[in-house]
């Protein structure tokens, strides 16, 4: 089997194929094809042609996709699918039904679990999708540039620290930051005026976050820049940035071609498994092509399963009516004694539910009727409080405020990192607070907005 990664750039289509073996696999061909006066449907036409007996992994630009970082409290893979769609309706400015969305886990404690979600709008997919089409070429995945910066990093970098990896292209670079062969946190910025600049500023702002120390700068893609780049990222981060050799491996091995870095990493993720893999050609924007002979056994092992469910069902049956008459008798008893701990509720549906939304609703009035702080402070007072303590010289949007016991929580909206730092040192004068800290903060869907999440203690429980 041969697998192509497509990496389609400004000024011309890169194309690595690897072949792959049973347990190996080694580079077959690598190849450019220049887009000539911006006419991308004769270059992809030639690229169709040279690889039409490939399975091939296309990627957007990391400019056209959301890339956001979130840990749930959440362990069982299965529940994590669910929270993504809620989570992701709250991260980004468009509804989940304008969208494509896809996720990787990163991290996973026995607590919670860290995973990255990416966004697409699913109009560009589809018109990105039809122009390959329409020129030959079917994509089996849509990745993304993260995807295959990951890969390349799995394969040729060997790190356990923090360390950042940046592809540079024909007009934007891409930003990922790593902790060993995890991926932490993504950026594309525009190859205009003071790139540079904004890149270290990145970097140093999300090692104030994440309080990492990024260790190294790895360097793939267009080499044009090379020695400006290594003078000003050194200048700027006070690191020496170092460029990935693609000719370390055995049987990967691209001599001198840094540019064939992310159709590298394309093929590499598919056709390796490692680092992250996203594939946003889902739903009805999925990969049609198949095969006939998977067809067949898919029918054969549908046959096979039918037998299979069959039995179960009629062991199944026997069983359940074996137990039914001793559910019946526990759950009338169940009723009696809903009857008597409620005896106002009439309608009764599920006593399990009811009963938790009677012991929830009652520890919200309790809340809303309030402790007391030294006698005489309420939650409307330390609201208040909060409110009053935002500075006045920043726009702050507060979207959540939740208080329990000694503890509050604030998710909000303001301009910058800075403004986020301000509002924490307001809030540490308050007599009220005990403790005050930045849980996150990161830039929004808008690269004009930082959205915060603060955590405060206060010094007696309300």
């Amino acid at each position: 089997m041969k697998i192509a990664g497509i990496d389609i750039d400004k000024d011309a289509i890169r194309v690595v194929e690897l072949q792959k073996g049973m347990r190996t696999f080694s580079v077959a061909s690598f190849f450019s094809v220049p887009v000539q006066n911006g006419n991308l449907s004769e270059a992809l036409k030639e690229v169709s042609k040279r690889i039409a007996d490939a399975e091939i992994v296309a990627s957007l630009n990391g400019r056209d996709i959301s890339f956001r970082g979130i840990r749930l409290p959440i362990t069982d893979i299965k529940k994590i699918e669910k929270a993504v769609s809620f989570e992701a309706e709250e991260l980004l400015p468009f509804s989940p039904d304008e969208l494509v969305i896809d996720y990787q886990a990163i991290e996973k404690t026995e607590k919670d679990t860290a995973i990255a979600i990416v966004a697409a709008k699913k109009e560009k997919i589809a018109g990105y999708l039809n122009t390959l089409i329409e020129n030959g070429i079917d994509p089996k995945a849509i990745d993304i540039t993260p995807s295959a910066i990951s890969a390349i990093a799995a394969y040729y970098l060997d790190q356990k620290d923090t360390y950042t990896v940046i592809h540079i292209g024909s007009a934007d670079a891409d930003l990922a930051v790593f902790h060993g062969k995890d991926i932490r946190f993504f950026r594309n910025i525009p190859l205009g005026e003071g790139w540079e600049r904004e890149a270290c500023n990145t970097l140093y702002i999300y090692q104030a976050i994440s309080r990492e120390e990024i260790k190294n700068i790895y360097m793939c893609g267009s080499r044009e820049m090379d020695a400006i780049l290594k003078k000003e990222l050194f200048a700027l981060c006070s690191i020496e940035p170092a460029r990935i050799d693609l000719s370390k491996g055995a049987d990967i091995k691209i001599e001198g071609n840094g540019e064939y870095a992310k159709a590298l990493g394309l093929a590499l993720r598919e056709a390796d498994g490692k680092g992250f893999k996203i594939n946003l050609r889902k739903g009805e924007l999925a990969y049609k092509k198949k095969d006939a002979e998977l067809k067949k056994r898919i029918r054969y092992t549908s046959l096979l399963a039918g037998i299979a469910v069959f039995l179960l069902i009629l062991n199944f049956s026997v069983k359940y009516y074996t137990i039914e008459s001793r559910y019946q008798g526990v759950a009338k008893e169940i009723r009696k004694a809903f009857k008597e701990v409620f005896p106002d509720v009439k309608n009764i549906v599920n006593e399990g539910q009811q009963m938790k939304a009677a012991v929830a609703e009652t520890k919200k009035k309790l809340r809303l009727l309030g402790g007391r702080v030294k006698g005489d402070v309420t939650a409307l007072d330390i609201f208040k409080e909060v409110t009053e303590r935002m500075p006045a010289e920043h726009r702050v949007l507060l979207f959540e405020f939740n208080l329990e016991g000694d503890k509050i929580r604030l998710f909000g909206e303001t301009t910058s990192f800075e403004a986020a730092d301000k509002i924490k040192e307001a809030l540490l004068k308050s007599s009220m607070f005990k403790e005050v800290a930045i849980s996150d903060a990161k830039i929004g869907a808008e690269q004009n907005k930082v959205k915060f999440r603060i955590n405060i203690t206060l010094k007696e429980q309300i």
